[in-house]
């Protein structure tokens, strides 16, 4: 097979776009976040109303994405953006966060939650080993061929979609609360505008994270331009309607004060409507819910990896594809140690928590390249996706998500502090690592 042909062979559709921006999206966060929502909104419309703000903020930044997304199709997701958009030092900072919060971190805390469902059917086997082995084996089946990592991610979403179905088809129908519980009260936007608010709304926006996924993997899109921008809306706009659909569904199946406080919501839910067997069903759920978003994670953070060594000349190695099938095997090898590390040490928790406030920076510039993109880079903005009510879903990102890091800073001093340290320190790397930069 020659290179060309191999590359083209590489390439997927909308479908498959679409499904790896859900799979990432649809964590654990849906499942568990609930209950300690709870305790700082009692309303069942205030949360409904919260989860769909966050959903917005995400579709807005999807909408955005979308638009750079047909100006700059190419792999490496924010580093890429933020290197062209901005300046090299920019690009480095993002994807070196990316890499370390928007991955390896997740990755690990994903698998780690997979370790202990495991042990809850198997209790001789540690969660450590559990966690490694999924780890290993996704990797493994990533590095095998390109079709059977499109194969192996449809198949896990498509499942994971169906059981998500036949909990919405079989509880909506063995519900016994009112809908009355959803309506809004005379006082409901008082109490949104309360600061325990923020609270629920941060919940929101880590379960909502993953829309931008389908850009990591851009040169292996079919018509980039267009597919991209596409995928990140239609999977964003169908996240968020699940989410809707799935709170709601909790909310009116057991009381409030069942679920107020508590980590497994859909376990304590799943139980009330169908028995002993439903927490069975719902652990099975999350369960494949976690490989499926692992695996998506697994698959494209290598393309990142691979695009910052192709532009780093300290990275270069990371670069280089293998001779036969062209896969990024150094990249993705590379990502399994640091996920190896991160599992072993228990410090992917000290990451996910300090990395909040860089990851939100880092989005948040990506969403306003539009605007500078749109000021005079010399793009043809008449062709491709052009995000509709231009600029108002870029204002409502930035707006929100400079709320979000006021209230992360005034609430978590420390872990603020820690974000923006690492932010420095993301951008001192850039000399180290690109004193020579090589152009693709």
């Amino acid at each position: 097979m020659s290179l060309s042909s191999s590359k083209t062979s590489q390439k997927i559709g909308l479908l498959t776009a679409t499904f790896l921006v859900a799979a990432v999206m649809i964590g654990n966060g849906i499942y568990t976040s609930l209950g300690i929502q709870l305790l700082h909104v009692s309303s069942g419309f205030g949360i409904l109303a919260l989860w769909a703000l966050a959903g917005v903020v995400a579709l807005c930044g999807a909408l955005c994405y979308a638009e750079i997304a047909s100006q700059l199709p190419h792999s490496g997701g924010d580093y890429y953006y933020l290197m062209h958009i901005y300046h090299p030092a920019l690009g480095v900072m993002a994807g070196i966060i990316t890499l370390l919060a928007g991955f390896v971190a997740p990755i690990s805390l994903a698998s780690m939650a997979f370790g202990k469902y495991v042990q809850d059917f198997l209790p001789g086997i540690p969660p450590m080993l559990s966690s490694m082995l999924l780890v290993t084996v996704i990797t493994i089946t990533h590095l095998l061929d390109w079709r059977i990592s499109v194969f192996f991610q449809n198949t896990l979403t498509t499942l994971k979609f169906l059981l998500i179905a036949a909990i919405l088809c079989f509880g909506f129908s063995r519900t016994t609360l009112p809908l009355t519980l959803l309506l809004p009260s005379k006082t409901i936007l008082l109490d949104l505008l309360k600061p325990s608010s923020g609270v629920v709304l941060l919940f929101c926006f880590y379960a909502y994270s993953g829309w931008n996924s389908s850009i990591y993997i851009a040169d292996h899109i079919i018509a980039a331009r267009r597919t991209i921008g596409w995928s990140l809306v239609l999977g964003t706009f169908f996240v968020t309607t699940l989410y809707l659909l799935l709170n709601t569904l909790f909310l009116l199946a057991v009381p409030k004060s069942t679920l107020c406080g508590k980590i497994d919501v859909a376990t304590i839910v799943a139980t009330h409507l169908f028995g002993p067997k439903g927490g069975f069903f719902i652990a099975l759920l999350i369960a494949i819910g976690l490989i499926s978003g692992v695996s998506g994670m697994i698959w494209i953070a290598p393309s990142m990896i691979q695009a910052m060594g192709r532009d780093l000349p300290a990275l270069h190695w990371l670069s280089l594809l293998s001779p036969k099938k062209h896969l990024p095997i150094r990249s993705t090898l590379f990502q399994y140690v640091l996920t190896m590390l991160c599992l072993a040490t228990g410090s992917f928790k000290a990451v996910l928590l300090s990395t909040q406030v860089p990851v939100i920076f880092s989005s948040m510039l990506g969403v306003l390249g539009v605007i500078v993109l749109r000021s005079g880079h010399g793009f043809d903005f008449s062709k491709g996706f052009r995000s509709p009510l231009y600029p108002l879903p870029a204002l409502i990102f930035i707006a929100l998500s400079i709320l979000a890091l006021l209230y992360t800073t005034m609430t978590n001093p420390l872990e603020a502090g820690i974000g923006f340290l690492i932010i420095l320190g993301a951008l001192g790397c850039y000399p180290l690592l690109c004193a020579q930069k090589r152009r693709p």
